[in-house]
């Protein structure tokens, strides 16, 4: 779960219900009220409120990339939601691509039968040396149908969340998509003001804008918000084109958008459609369930803390540098020291010769002077030096009590 998915889960519920909506309205409108000669209902009240609930709805889910918040997720690739839907999508896409092709024969008016009476490749070199730009446009779409494919399986296969492969093959999804709403503008069986084939042009291109998007979470350049904007609009509008054609084929077994056997709608047209619009539900359910790519807490604070501590050891370290510098003597420092360090030594060199100068010469003691001025001095006193007590000091102890006891009776006959 992510900060966005409550919102998200709100949006795609009411995406889900307004759109059911909507497409009950036109389907009962299809049935009862479509004249599929000419494309037109005969009566506008449940189409018209089909049409404004739908267009309300896709205003809505554009809203989205205003409200929610900025916050980038761990795209998956992994789950059932992603290769279960890309799957049906894959297949889809493979049948769409066949009828494009035979679209392509029946408007060149070629037929299958040839292939008995000449080869492939002269069909082949026949159809592209003509003329008509529905028929290289439509060859064109037919390839692109078969080569998305490769997108599919790649987005099922590979499971990480950025692959640049994965993305070259979306390119061909959404270049695939968008010549087919081409296509549809240029088929001249319906006319431009056609509601159908106006619903039909404007749900190949939000999906071919979906899957732009969804390339760029492929490149490690995702926006989210716009995404899942585009995915809810794009599942609204293909669930409210293909579900209403396929109940109207199934109960009238007619086509809506058809007028004629060259129409480009089809029955393989509107599952495309619908199984567009599963992988898109899928995708923004996923989506919902993401986690948001965002650093631990307790790592953040140990990086914080090496950091700062890493800023106090530079402080500390050029500070030091500063107080080392400053005691350093400069070269002329240096030489007035090493001038000092030699008058020092000379001084001193000075002062020893002087000494021994003065030790060299005769010196008059005081004595002789005495002697001279008063005559013979007197011999000075021998001071006996006492030898030192070599008793043992039992001895000694036994001496002094005895003194000690004979000076105690003196005392007491005193």
């Amino acid at each position: 779960m992510n900060t966005n998915s409550k919102r998200l889960g709100i949006y795609l519920g009411i995406m889900l219900i307004a759109t059911a909506i909507a497409t009950t309205l036109r389907t009962i409108a299809a049935i009862m009220q479509l004249d599929y000669k000419s494309g037109f209902y005969t009566e506008r009240t449940l189409i018209g409120a089909a049409n404004a609930i739908i267009t309300f709805t896709v205003i809505g889910m554009f809203s989205y990339m205003l409200t929610a918040k900025r916050i980038k997720l761990r795209a998956s690739f992994s789950t059932g939601a992603t290769y279960v839907p890309t799957g049906i999508l894959g297949v889809a896409s493979a049948f769409l691509g066949i009828k494009t092709f035979y679209y392509v024969l029946n408007v060149s008016n070629y037929r299958l039968i040839v292939i008995n009476e000449k080869d492939i490749r002269g069909i082949i070199a026949e159809l592209l040396t003509l003329q008509n730009m529905t028929v290289i446009l439509g060859i064109l779409t037919a390839v692109l149908a078969f080569a998305s494919i490769a997108h599919h399986f790649f987005n099922a296969f590979i499971t990480d969340s950025k692959d640049t492969t994965r993305a070259y093959f979306a390119i061909v999804s959404i270049a695939f998509l968008a010549f087919y709403a081409v296509m549809i503008y240029i088929d001249g069986s319906i006319s431009l003001n056609e509601s159908g084939k106006t619903l039909r042009q404007t749900s190949f291109l939000l999906l071919a804008l979906f899957f732009l998007y969804e390339a760029r979470i492929s490149l490690g350049r995702e926006m989210w918000r716009v995404y899942t904007s585009f995915g809810l609009v794009a599942a609204s509008l293909t669930a409210y084109t293909a579900i209403p054609a396929l109940i109207t084929y199934f109960v009238n077994g007619e086509i809506i958008s058809t007028a004629s056997s060259k129409s480009l709608a089809s029955v393989e047209e509107y599952i495309f459609l619908l199984a567009a619009f599963i992988f898109a539900v899928s995708r923004l359910c996923l989506t919902a369930t993401l986690k948001e790519e965002k650093e631990n807490e307790l790592v953040k604070a140990f990086e914080q803390a090496a950091r700062d501590r890493e800023a106090k050891v530079n402080t500390s370290e050029e500070m030091h540098r500063e107080i080392f510098a400053s005691k350093q003597l400069s070269f002329f420092d240096l030489s007035d020291e090493e001038e000092t360090e030699e008058q020092t030594l000379a001084q001193a060199q000075e002062t020893e010769s002087e000494e021994a100068s003065i030790d060299q010469t005769l010196t008059i003691s005081d004595d002789a002077i005495y002697e001279s001025i008063y005559g013979k001095m007197p011999e000075k006193p021998v001071i006996k030096v006492e030898e030192p007590d070599e008793r043992v000091p039992e001895e000694i102890a036994n001496d002094l009590l005895k003194l000690y006891s004979e000076t105690a009776e003196n005392e007491s006959d005193i």
